[in-house]
């Protein structure tokens, strides 16, 4: 059963009170904000207003992780709102640098015009092609849906953030169970 709530407020709350326990038991205690920008709520870390990424000390030096969601509802034929993500960007950017290194992004309604795939990785990383050279920013890389909980695995385990929690793992795991057979619009597998 995908998030449902008596108003699209109601449903990115749930989905904010989630995810902000699950951030702070894994990378960092500085909490999610929603707000909105009519017909659809914005769900991001936030400072003096604006969206922001929260610093991680990782085995490369220090990072800003920024994770951000688009939200709308679709009224059910119970009365309730229906969460949907209409668009995601998570990334990871080393404080020293202008643009992220990994970029994770979803966009579920691109222009008409626009052929690439909707769920993509990009970044500044130079690739070798043969004898040619291209930015990984060039492609979109297909990815499938990405969670937050691997995002949040793949700081911990790759980059080396230390976990808030020693029952980091469960809490993942969990979260992602429940992302796969609660929180989505297929409901429970």
């Amino acid at each position: 059963m995908p998030i449902k709530g008596k108003s699209l407020g109601d449903c990115v709350d749930q989905l904010r009170s989630h995810l902000n326990r699950l951030l702070a038991c894994t990378v960092t205690p500085t909490p999610l904000v929603v707000f909105s920008v009519p017909p659809r709520m914005h769900l991001t870390f936030r400072q003096a207003g604006q969206p922001t990424a929260v610093e991680l000390h990782t085995k490369f030096g220090r990072m800003g992780l920024f994770l951000g969601q688009i939200c709308e509802s679709r009224l059910s034929e119970d009365q309730k709102h229906t969460l949907m993500t209409v668009a995601y960007t998570y990334s990871l950017r080393p404080l020293s640098a202008s643009e992220p290194l990994f970029r994770w992004e979803y966009v579920r309604q691109p222009r008409a015009d626009a052929r690439w795939c909707r769920h993509h990785l990009q970044g500044p990383i130079l690739l070798d092609f043969g004898e040619q050279q291209a930015l990984l920013n060039d492609f979109h890389v297909p990815t499938g849906w990405v969670t937050i909980e691997e995002v949040l695995r793949f700081c911990i385990v790759d980059l080396g953030v230390r976990p808030l929690h020693d029952d980091w793992h469960d809490e993942l795991m969990q979260s992602y169970q429940l992302f796969k057979t609660e929180f989505s619009v297929l409901g429970k597998a």
